[in-house]
């Protein structure tokens, strides 16, 4: 019984397959090389007149914000008016064994700043629906940009507020 070299004779298969691709007839395949318009500087579209930008908001809209930013402000001018007696309670904690009474105290003392943040946090998620809802209307650049100084102002306070509780929480440990 003859034993037929498994590996010899499908090393002579796989090259008799690759050997047919070259045998296919000349033709009009697909070449890899570059076409003409990738060469080309891509087509630039005609600059168009600079839309006239709003300098002014809606009353009503005005005014939704206005009402957004006096509700931020008295949340934080609450939440300002805690910090010291907060403040006092993380540096009196600080150090202290968790659970003690000093500890929970001062825990105690940054929940209630939160507390007192919610409205400046609800008032910026607020404006940020409103600026949302313009965008879905289509409102032009102006507008949107008359709105965002109003965002950015809470925004900002709220950042400001969220690194005093984290750093009165580090304290407290």
């Amino acid at each position: 019984m003859h034993r037929v070299n498994r590996i010899p004779f499908a090393l002579l298969a796989g090259c008799s397959l690759l050997a047919s691709g070259c045998s296919l007839p000349k033709g009009d395949f697909p070449s890899l090389a570059k076409r003409p318009y990738e060469n080309s500087d891509p087509i630039a579209e005609a600059a168009a007149e600079p839309a006239q930008l709003s300098t002014s908001l809606a009353d009503d809209l005005r005014n939704q914000l206005l009402a957004l930013e006096s509700r931020h402000n008295a949340a934080d001018s609450a939440f300002r008016a805690a910090l010291t007696g907060a403040r006092e309670s993380a540096n009196a904690a600080a150090g202290a064994a968790t659970g003690s009474e000093g500890w929970v105290n001062a825990h105690l003392q940054v929940t209630r700043l939160e507390k007192m943040r919610a409205d400046s946090t609800a008032a910026l998620a607020d404006i940020d629906k409103l600026i949302a809802a313009e965008r879905l209307r289509g409102s032009d650049a102006g507008v949107i940009g008359l709105m965002e100084a109003y965002q950015q102002r809470v925004q900002r306070a709220v950042e400001a507020q969220t690194a005093v509780i984290m750093e009165l929480t580090n304290r407290i440990g």
